[in-house]
């Protein structure tokens, strides 16, 4: 029996006419020694997509916790800041890609969903189908034949277009008043982390209790306002000394700190090596993103 199926042509379109995504980097992070955080950061000039193939994690988007886990997909938007936490262990498998020239109709480039949906959603179903479409984006990105580039730009349209699917099918979370008061706190803590913020000025500029104030971050956020502004600067500090050639005491006192042997302390704390090794591993090519 022949059966035949029509590729029906749809009213929706998934790219901008003249646009087409384009993979600038795929990355793979396999075992617990590649669990090395990457604290709060953000990417102006590109979007990127992660899959949990295995494993689990703690990611903070745009301000928002979420506790990952396998077959869980997670969009970091272009200019959306987040802190990247996987677990250590040795069943670790994690793929990442940045795209340039991501344009969705009604949004900003490099920008897949909106501000109101959530930022990790399962891939359920389609779990096997996004696996391989990694498997072969790396495949092909690794063999440098002939036409790998644009074969691997166009399982990555595949792969970008599946997502979009998954998270146009939820609906957009409600923005409650808690989660747009969590919002604004962020907001003041990342125009002035640099700065010695103490918890009383950001009670006086949102004019409210400091015990309520501390409540609403913390149920927004996952951290307290202090700790947040400590991820900020170590997230900077880990930009400053992969994209530059500040010293390291030149890039604690770019982020705020007058001590760096303080420096020191919570960015090896939080990142699990000191700032001078974190930098040469990143050279010698030890570490992917």
């Amino acid at each position: 029996m022949i059966t035949f199926s029509r590729n029906e042509s749809s009213s929706a379109r998934g790219f901008d006419n003249g646009l087409r995504p384009r993979l600038s980097f795929i990355c793979r992070a396999e075992g617990k020694d590649e669990a090395i955080p990457r604290v709060m950061h953000k990417h102006d000039d590109r979007f990127e997509l992660m899959f949990i193939r295995t494993g689990s994690g703690t990611y903070n988007i745009d301000g928002r916790t979420f506790h990952v886990k396998q077959g869980d997909i997670l969009l970091f938007n272009a200019n959306v800041l987040h802190d990247e936490c996987p677990a250590p262990s040795e069943d670790l498998l994690i793929f990442s890609c940045g795209v340039e020239q991501l344009k969705i109709d009604g949004l900003p480039m490099n920008v897949l969903t909106t501000g109101s949906q959530p930022a990790v959603m399962p891939c359920g179903e389609l779990y096997d189908e996004i696996c391989q479409l990694f498997d072969q984006m790396w495949f092909h990105v690794n063999s440098k034949r002939l036409y790998a580039a644009e074969i691997a730009d166009n399982l990555l349209s595949v792969l970008l277009l599946l997502c979009r699917t998954i998270w146009t099918e939820n609906k957009s979370q409600q923005e409650s008043s808690s989660l747009l008061l969590g919002q604004r706190i962020k907001d003041y803590i990342d125009s002035h982390y640099k700065e010695d913020i103490a918890l009383s000025t950001i009670t006086t500029v949102m004019n409210m209790n400091h015990f309520y104030l501390a409540h609403v971050f913390k149920a927004y956020s996952g951290y307290s306002p202090k700790q947040y502004q400590t991820r900020r600067r170590i997230g900077e500090a880990q930009n400053l000394l992969l994209s530059t050639d500040l010293g390291v005491t030149e890039v604690a006192n770019a982020v705020g700190y007058d001590n760096v042997n303080n420096f020191h302390r919570i960015f090896n704390n939080l990142v699990g090596i000191p700032p001078a090794r974190y930098k040469k591993a990143w050279i010698t090519g030890k570490i992917k993103k």
